[in-house]
């Protein structure tokens, strides 16, 4: 049974319990709502640290008072101010976040389900404690209010683990109804996947197939089954083309996307070690990021960066539709580059016919990713004049070497980037730069074994490129280990936000500034 005075802190328990949910959701939000390793996150550890420091506090005033006369009273106000004690310390918890927590449908179940399973223990602990101690003395009934912080966690993630269940039955349902939309389409279905380059190959492709064709294209990097979901929901019986962008961070990810889609057309942008840590192994890697060809109907065709071509050999015989290669060979390739910071100019080759494009892109490797788009754009029936003529107005794709000058500094923002291969080459693009080089990183992730190995050698590309390297974070000090022959100025952060508060005190004008990777706040953590 209930008392008097209960209602008000069933009240607060809601408010708390939801508060507390916030870091948690925030985490396995960034994860895909995955559960396991949830404590790695530093986030989780301190929040999870504030909340005993106040369980003891709080419960140590509780156990003072309760040797004064008029103990009831001061025990209620002892319990009041716990919980509005947790409320503020989540609420200010949640802090100046790169990429903020997102109240989608799924974050609000989320947030609902915990609080209602932490109110209803409360409701029962306070049934239990009403019942067992009758109206003899209330003051020991607000002792159960002080339990929940400490076991919070394993509630959370048991009733997040239910949750996860009816939400994949629910995901399965939109992935039904995705593929059953495409499969009545008459469009044509491209996907697009890659170790890196994917987003910027998608979004240069539907720049030159607008030309001909009306485009629906994932955006920006809805690249999971969600995704591709909310996506299809905009086409209509007036799209020619779909584009969708598929990533992949664990083995199976693109079996069952090549499964929602059923694409025509498939591109391959390149393959190294990023997500080594979730794909276990390289051959998982190749294997799983190769089946967006090896799963390809057999009447479609694909179009692969010429530097794949040895992989595709070796699994030749699992091929069944025609593979075209494009990029620095190939079908349709780029040659004769010339590389500045106001762009690049190069012969882009179509067989036998050759033409001189000219893009505000710079770096190398965005001339590949605009010849394996143009090669999928001239396969759909685009003239090489027409891609050549749209080549000059395509738009650079956000932080992804995209050239800002901003008081009277060349910022090269590069922060989406986070591989290997990307890096090297974003740092070949700064080489051409006139001016002292500045580099801002907090190195690579997600590269299992090999990532103190990939982080020297990081250092190592930097150490002949820069003038001065700012290093952020834990990672920041693997890729100095490859900085041990640098004579220009090393500098150290903790976190990003405490670097581009002293940017004022080393920047000059004229500097060329390159931001690579920016690792989401779960890696900071």
């Amino acid at each position: 049974m209930l008392v008097r005075g209960n209602w008000f802190f069933l009240l607060l328990s809601i408010l708390a319990t939801t508060f507390m949910a916030k870091p948690y959701i925030y985490v396995i939000q960034q994860d895909n709502y995955r559960l396991k390793g949830i404590f790695k996150s530093k986030n989780i550890r301190t929040a999870y640290l504030m909340d005993l420091v106040s369980v003891l506090v709080f419960g140590g005033i509780y156990f003072g008072v309760s040797f004064l006369h008029s103990r009831v009273f001061w025990g209620f106000l002892t319990a009041m101010f716990f919980f509005i004690a947790e409320m503020v310390l989540y609420f200010a918890e949640d802090g100046d976040k790169k990429k903020p927590l997102k109240y989608t449908k799924r974050a609000v179940r989320g947030f609902v389900s915990v609080a209602v399973v932490e109110s209803a223990l409360i409701v029962g602990t306070l049934f239990y404690l009403n019942g067992l101690l009758g109206g003899d003395d209330a003051f020991y009934r607000y002792a159960g209010f002080f339990i929940f912080p400490v076991f919070y966690p394993l509630v959370f993630l048991l009733t997040m683990s239910v949750v996860n269940v009816f939400e994949r039955l629910n995901n399965l349902r939109y992935e039904k109804k995705t593929r059953a939309i495409l499969s009545r389409s008459d469009c044509i279905k491209i996907a697009i996947t890659g170790s890196f380059g994917k987003t910027s190959v998608k979004n240069y492709l539907k720049d030159l197939l607008e030309i001909k064709y009306r485009v629906l294209a994932t955006p920006e990097s809805f690249n999971t089954p969600m995704g591709i979901s909310k996506t299809v929901k905009d086409l209509d019986m007036s799209h020619e083309v779909f584009i969708a962008e598929m990533g992949a961070r664990r083995v199976g990810d693109i079996k069952k996307l090549m499964k929602i889609v059923n694409p025509d057309v498939a591109v391959l942008t390149g393959i190294n070690s990023q997500h080594l840590e979730t794909f276990k192994s390289q051959k998982n890697i190749v294997d799983e990021k190769m089946r967006v060809i090896t799963d390809l109907k057999k009447e479609g065709f694909a179009v692969v960066n010429n530097n794949l071509m040895k992989i595709v050999e070796d699994k030749q015989n699992k091929i069944l539709a025609n593979v075209n290669f494009a990029g620095s060979g190939g079908e349709v390739w780029a040659s004769d580059i010339a590389l500045s910071k106001r762009g690049s100019e190069f012969n882009l080759h179509f067989g036998d016919e050759v033409h001189r494009a000219r893009t505000g892109l710079i770096g190398e490797h965005n001339v590949e990713n605009l010849a394996v788009a143009s090669a999928v754009a001239f396969a759909l029936g685009i003239s090489p004049k027409h891609i050549v003529e749209r080549i000059a107005h395509v738009e650079p794709v956000p932080h992804r070497l995209q050239l800002i000058v901003r008081d009277g500094i060349t910022i090269i923002d590069d922060t989406f980037n986070s591989n290997p291969d990307g890096a090297r080459k974003a740092l070949d693009t700064l080489s051409q730069f006139e001016g002292r080089k500045v580099v801002v990183t907090p190195g690579l992730v997600e590269l299992g074994e090999l990532e103190e190995e990939e982080n020297y050698a990081l250092g190592k590309k930097i150490a002949m490129v820069a003038d001065v390297v700012v290093l952020i974070g834990k990672r920041g000090e693997q890729v100095a280990r490859g900085l041990s022959d640098f004579d220009g100025k090393i500098l150290k952060f903790n976190t990003l936000a405490e670097a581009q508060k002293s940017f004022k005190d080393f920047l000059h004008i004229g500097d060329n500034l390159l931001l690579l990777n920016d690792l989401p706040d779960i890696y900071e953590d």
